[in-house]
C-alpha cells in the first residue's frame, strides 16, 4: 500500500491539494476521511468537488442529514458518521448500499463504519500540526 504525505497551512491549500487529488480518481472509489474535530474533512470534500466544476459553496457537512449528493457526472455522495451511535445505523440509513455499490463516496468520521469500513478504499488521514497547518496522509 503506497502513502503519500502533504502538508497544508491553508483552507486553500487543502482545497488545491483535493482538488488535485481528485483528478486522479476513476469513479466508484470510497474515499474514507479520518482525523478530530476541525483538521479539515469538510475543506477537503469542497476542493474535491470544485474538480468536477460543482460549486464548493454547496458542500455542507452532512452532520444532520448524513448524506449529501454533488453534481451528475460524476455524482458525488458525502457521507458523515459523526452522529452515528450504532453501526447498524448505517444499514438504517441506506449508508451500507452506497458503500457497497458503484457510486463515488466521500465519508467523513469513516472509523465509526467499524466492521463495514469498505475494501478497497482510499484512506485519507488528516491531523492538526500547528494553529493552520494539517498533515494530510493519503493510502490505499
Amino acid at each position: 500500500m503506497s502513502t503519500s504525505t502533504f502538508i497544508s497551512h491553508s483552507e486553500q491549500d487543502t482545497c488545491r491539494f483535493a482538488a488535485d487529488f481528485a483528478k486522479s480518481v476513476k469513479g466508484g472509489e470510497k474515499i474514507c476521511l479520518v482525523g478530530p474535530l476541525g483538521a479539515g474533512k469538510t475543506t477537503f470534500v469542497r476542493g474535491f468537488v470544485e474538480a468536477f466544476h460543482i460549486s464548493s459553496g454547496d458542500v455542507q457537512s452532512p452532520t444532520f442529514t448524513l448524506v449529501r449528493e454533488y453534481g451528475s457526472s460524476p455524482k458525488v455522495y458525502h457521507v458523515d458518521l459523526y452522529r452515528l451511535e450504532k453501526e447498524e445505523d448505517i444499514f438504517e440509513a441506506g449508508i451500507y448500499e452506497l458503500l457497497s455499490g458503484d457510486e463515488l463516496v466521500i465519508v467523513e468520521w469513516a472509523d465509526n463504519l467499524k466492521r463495514y469500513y469498505p475494501r478497497p478504499s482510499i484512506r485519507v488521514e488528516m491531523n492538526h500540526s500547528g494553529e493552520d497547518t494539517r498533515v494530510i496522509q493519503i493510502s490505499g
